[in-house]
């Protein structure tokens, strides 16, 4: 696919889902493998929003760029 606006919503699913699936498998990987706990250590504090009645914040570490970075190459591929 291309970085066009009619595609906008997919490039933006795609890096949420690989972000997501990034820092899951990292934390299986750290389960498997405790001596590189350093991929799931958190490099910012919690960004994010608290409306009294829903709250949502994100951390992002390393593990989870780089399920972004693969969620932006996999939807170039398509």
């Amino acid at each position: 696919m291309t970085f066009s606006r009619e595609h906008m919503g997919y490039f933006i699913a795609f890096m949420l889902i690989g972000g997501i699936l990034g820092s899951a498998l990292g934390t299986l990987l750290v389960k498997l493998i405790p001596s590189i706990s350093i991929i799931t250590s958190t490099l910012t504090g919690p960004i994010g929003f608290n409306l009294e009645i829903i709250t949502f914040s994100v951390k992002l570490n390393i593990s989870a760029i780089a399920g972004i970075i693969g969620g932006i190459v996999i939807f170039r591929k398509l």
